[in-house]
């Protein structure tokens, strides 16, 4: 049985719609062969079973039982943008990907804060303009390559909206949807969502991370949804196999 702050995540993720600017291609799944998913500790755990790559997995295997689409995990723990960025040929396009997720923001935020920099503007972060042309110029590979990319917002930081993390990273996250504007990308806007999951959630006080930082289960859930209907799986298709889905999914 599904537990309420999962419940309640899945249906308030069914009225979250993603984005996908006009430019953007069109996203036929049934020609994707396969898919990496570039990020860092929330990605790379999420092919756990219950992880948000994990659930991704799940419910392509389930909307599409015919056409077998290959996820390849390309999360590291602490990465930010430049890191990703100077692993980009290696750990994407050499994968030969019809298409890439691009989860990258959060760290590069996150690390900037210490003890002494309680700001957020430490030696660790990546300044705005640093990180806008990182993913810049991992977009610029994709498209020279063929890849179609989905850009993901950050989730949230704290399950505090108006916490000094998530008003730091809100920059970050409209410099994503300016580039995926530029270069008719697709958004998978994890910050809109998280933000009225938590919106929703909040009598409840049911927790969309674990540890402030990393996603408690409803949180990967959510995740995964976002991405799905990102990649063009109708919100419909999701609810179809959900079920069948949730069947497989572990405790936690």
């Amino acid at each position: 049985m599904i537990r309420t702050p999962l419940a309640a995540v899945l249906a308030l993720a069914s009225l979250v719609f993603s984005i996908a600017p006009a430019a953007a291609r069109p996203l036929n799944l049934r020609k994707v062969q396969r898919i990496v998913t570039l990020g860092d500790s929330i990605t790379q755990g999420g092919a756990r079973p219950g992880g948000y790559v994990w659930q991704i997995d799940q419910y392509l295997q389930a909307v599409y039982p015919n056409h077998k689409i290959e996820i390849v995990n390309a999360g590291i723990s602490g990465h930010k943008s430049t890191d990703m960025l100077a692993r980009f040929q290696r750990d994407v396009l050499d994968k030969k990907p019809d298409v890439v997720t691009i989860s990258v923001g959060i760290n590069d935020v996150w690390h900037g804060f210490t003890p002494e920099h309680p700001a957020g503007y430490g030696p660790r972060r990546i300044p705005l303009p640093d990180y806008r042309r990182n993913v810049e110029a991992m977009l610029q590979a994709a498209e020279k390559a063929g890849v179609q990319v989905v850009l993901f917002t950050t989730t949230i930081f704290e399950d505090q909206p108006n916490s000094i993390r998530n008003l730091r990273v809100a920059s970050y996250n409209d410099a994503l949807r300016e580039l995926a504007h530029q270069y008719g990308a697709r958004v998978a806007d994890q910050n809109a969502a998280f933000m009225s999951a938590w919106e929703g959630n909040r009598a409840s006080g049911a927790k969309l991370t674990s540890d402030q930082v990393h996603l408690a289960l409803p949180g990967d859930t959510l995740m995964a949804r976002t991405a799905l209907m990102a990649l063009g799986v109708s919100a419909r298709d999701l609810d179809r196999v959900q079920p069948q889905v949730m069947k497989r999914m572990p405790a936690r």
